[in-house]
């Protein structure tokens, strides 16, 4: 049995920052600054997203169970 280790990268980090926009943003309440919290929290939050699914899916990658559409030999 194998074990996988989740740990704490970049994209995780972008996550957390994201957060701490989030609530800057909550707190500041004029109209550009408030805009320009939110639009670093969605792009944070995106490359983070990102980051994180990109870094769980390479680790521990073996493509010899995969199914694959062009070598289905059954049409």
């Amino acid at each position: 049995m194998t074990t996988r280790r989740l740990t704490l990268g970049g994209g995780t980090g972008l996550v957390l920052a994201g957060l701490v926009t989030l609530t800057l943003s909550r707190v500041v309440d004029s109209g550009f600054v408030h805009g320009m919290f939110l639009g670093m929290t969605v792009a944070l939050m995106l490359l983070g997203a990102y980051a994180l699914g990109r870094g769980m899916r390479s680790r521990g990658r073996d493509d010899a169970g995969l199914w694959r559409p062009s070598e289905d030999r059954r049409g």
